[in-house]
C-alpha cells in the first residue's frame, strides 16, 4: 500500500507493484472504470505535451488495474519549490495543466498530485499525476462534463492560491495543441484502452465530448481564468 503524509487518505487506495519490465508502478482500482479515466487521461495529457508518467492497463491474477509508472527521483513535497518557481524547469506546466484539466473536466488538481523530479543542480521538473476524476472519460460524459462549474477547474486549496497570486494568461501553446487534436487521433488513443476493459461502453461518447471541448478550448479556459 502507498503510505501518504499524516492525515492524508488516498481515495483510490493505490498500491506499489513491480512490472514484468522491472519498473515500479502505482496501481489503483481493481476492475473499475477509474482504470479508463486514469490511463486515457494520462495519455491525452501526454499527447498535448504535458509532463506526466507513462500509464498502462495492468493485469495481475486476472484482475485489471490502472498502472502508472513511478516518477523518477520523485519529490512529493512540492511546496518549497513553488515558493521559488525559477528552479522548476517546466514551471509553465503548472498553468498548462489547468487547460488540460479544463479539457478533460478534471476538478481534482491539488498539491498532492503535482510531483517533482530532480534534474540536478538544485532544480526539478514537475509531473502531473491523477486524472481519474475526469468527467469526459467517466460514464455519461455529456451530462457529467456539463455539470461542472468553471470555478472548480482551477487547482484547489494551497496550490490554487499560490497559482492565483501570479496567474498569467494561460499559455497559448497548450491551447493550440489541444485545439489541434482531431477525432481520428482521439479514436486512436481512446479505443485501444477501452478494448482492454470489458466494463467500458461509453468510449464513443467520450471521444465526441473531447472533440467538442477541444474545438472550444480557448473559450472554456477563458471562463476558468475569469472566475478564478
Amino acid at each position: 500500500p502507498v503510505i501518504g503524509e499524516p492525515g492524508k487518505v488516498f481515495s483510490t487506495g493505490p498500491e506499489v507493484a513491480i512490472g514484468e519490465d522491472g519498473k515500479i508502478y502505482y496501481i489503483k482500482r481493481r476492475n473499475s472504470p477509474i482504470i479508463f479515466t486514469e490511463v486515457v487521461g494520462c495519455r491525452l495529457a501526454a499527447m498535448v505535451g504535458l509532463k506526466v508518467p507513462t500509464a498502462h492497463v495492468g493485469n495481475f491474477g486476472g484482475d485489471l488495474y490502472a498502472a502508472v509508472e513511478s516518477v523518477p527521483a520523485a519529490d512529493r513535497n512540492i511546496r518549497p519549490w513553488l515558493r521559488d518557481q525559477v528552479r522548476i524547469i517546466n514551471r509553465g506546466h503548472l498553468f498548462e495543466v489547468i487547460a488540460v484539466d479544463t479539457w478533460l473536466v478534471n476538478d481534482d488538481r491539488n498539491m498532492g498530485n503535482v510531483v517533482g523530479s530532480s534534474v540536478g543542480e538544485g532544480r526539478i521538473e514537475v509531473f502531473m499525476i491523477d486524472f481519474e476524476k475526469s468527467r469526459t472519460l467517466a460514464e455519461n460524459p455529456f451530462l457529467g462534463s456539463g455539470a461542472i462549474d468553471p470555478r472548480r477547474l482551477w487547482p484547489t486549496e494551497e496550490l490554487g492560491t499560490i497559482l492565483r497570486q501570479g496567474a498569467p494568461r494561460c499559455p497559448d501553446a497548450i491551447l493550440g495543441r489541444i485545439a489541434a487534436v482531431s477525432t481520428p487521433q482521439l479514436n486512436d488513443l481512446v479505443m485501444p484502452v477501452a478494448a482492454e476493459l470489458p466494463f467500458i461502453h461509453w468510449q464513443e461518447s467520450s471521444v465526441e465530448v473531447l472533440a467538442r471541448r477541444a474545438q472550444n478550448i480557448g473559450r472554456l479556459v477563458e471562463a476558468v481564468w475569469a472566475t478564478n
